[in-house]
């Protein structure tokens, strides 16, 4: 990992990043929007009993050149290397996830993002969260509302954390809660196996898929696609068979399915658990 040096140029081109390379906000904005259009959150890995491998190379060919997207871990990490490589100051950041969870609950610190300096202020930088994760920089100095292309958040304090939060509607909800505290990528390793390989992981249990158009959201869960507008207001249907499944990873979430025999076992899965999902 030590010797690892980004393909700068690949991933830009991954993203279809060609403006200013400079560290600014409007450089980081679009590369925050353009990596999350370009690149799905997905977990066909763990989901499929596969390891996910958070080594630097291995992230880069997953998807620079598999055509394949990934969790928090894994995106979160590589765009760490790339914002780095164009000047800015990046800081990882240990989240407890808050989305769907009841408010006693407290989860375990298990998602990786990151917070990004850019024209001196700092800001949470995000492009692996899932269904929620926010598709601009959001300043972390203010509480005041934030619109992004997306949806609209805002940053919460509430004891020794920062709270992002979306609005839906009217309503106000939870996404998940940041410490200030400095991590490191060996620090993620132990969240990362835990949540690619527990039985009792969402990333285990279920195929999760998201991804962003310009004017919407698109998300599986399983056999139900989801497309949540910019109001708040979600689209379900529920896929036929595998060949729509498949049809469907590639064409709206961008995924070349590898060909693996624990892929399709888990493909097919889907449709006998349809019951639960």
């Amino acid at each position: 990992m030590t010797d690892f040096r980004i393909d700068l140029e690949g991933y830009l081109a991954r993203i279809g990043f060609d403006g200013v390379r400079a560290p600014t906000r409007d450089t980081l904005s679009r590369i925050i929007l353009q990596h999350q259009m370009a690149i799905a959150f997905e977990n066909l890995n763990s989901f499929s009993g596969l390891p996910v491998v958070i080594d630097p190379a291995v992230i880069e060919r997953k998807i620079l050149h598999e055509g394949r997207g990934g969790y928090c871990h894994e995106q979160n990490q590589y765009l760490r290397l790339a914002l780095m490589a164009l000047g800015f100051e990046v800081k990882l950041r240990m989240a407890r996830v808050r989305w769907m969870q009841p408010p006693e609950v407290t989860p375990p610190r298990a998602h990786m993002s990151m917070i990004v300096k850019a024209e001196g202020q700092w800001y949470l930088s995000d492009v692996a969260f899932g269904a929620m994760t926010p598709t601009a920089p959001l300043r972390l100095d203010t509480t005041e509302p934030q619109a992004t292309p997306h949806q609209t958040y805002r940053m919460n304090p509430k004891g020794d954390s920062l709270h992002l939060e979306v609005r839906l509607g009217e309503e106000w909800r939870p996404v998940y809660s940041i410490d200030d505290v400095d991590c490191y990528p060996v620090d993620f390793e132990a969240a990362n196996w835990f949540v690619s390989t527990n039985p009792k992981s969402d990333f285990v249990k279920s195929l999760i898929l998201a991804r962003p158009t310009q004017d919407r959201r698109q998300i599986l869960n399983n056999t139900t696609l989801s497309i949540r507008d910019p109001d708040g207001s979600v689209r379900r249907r529920t896929l036929a068979d595998i060949d729509e499944l498949r049809t469907t990873l590639r064409q709206m979430f961008g995924i070349t399915l590898p060909t693996n025999v624990a892929v399709d076992r888990a493909l097919e899965r889907v449709f006998q658990n349809e019951g639960s999902s």
